[in-house]
């Protein structure tokens, strides 16, 4: 999910989804009961909490190689997730593998 460049993971469970907004410090998370409209619900998260999540937020650009951008895209197609949501996941992945090597 993505509003206002903010970019939300959802994880399922019985009876709600859990949403965390993953590109702010803030680490935002809450819970939307499964009967709940998932994507209002966020969109209203974002909105009512944007001066804080701006706060706790940075942006970076980057430019890709052409053959590295069509596999990403390949793959959030696949896997039906916002290309943002992909390279965050991979970056987060990314510096926990290196604070779990470092901390060793």
């Amino acid at each position: 999910m993505k509003h206002l460049e903010f970019v939300g993971k959802s994880t399922e469970y019985i009876g709600y989804t859990q949403v965390e907004i993953i590109n702010s410090s803030l680490r935002l998370s809450f819970n939307v009961p499964s009967k709940s409209n998932l994507e209002e619900t966020f969109k209203k998260m974002v909105e009512d909490n944007y001066d804080l999540l701006m706060e706790t937020s940075d942006k970076i650009e980057f430019e890709l190689d052409s053959d590295v951008l069509k596999k990403i895209e390949k793959i959030t197609k696949e896997q039906g997730i916002e290309f943002e949501e992909y390279v965050q996941n991979a970056l987060i992945k990314l510096i926990n593998q290196c604070e779990w090597h470092c901390c060793k």
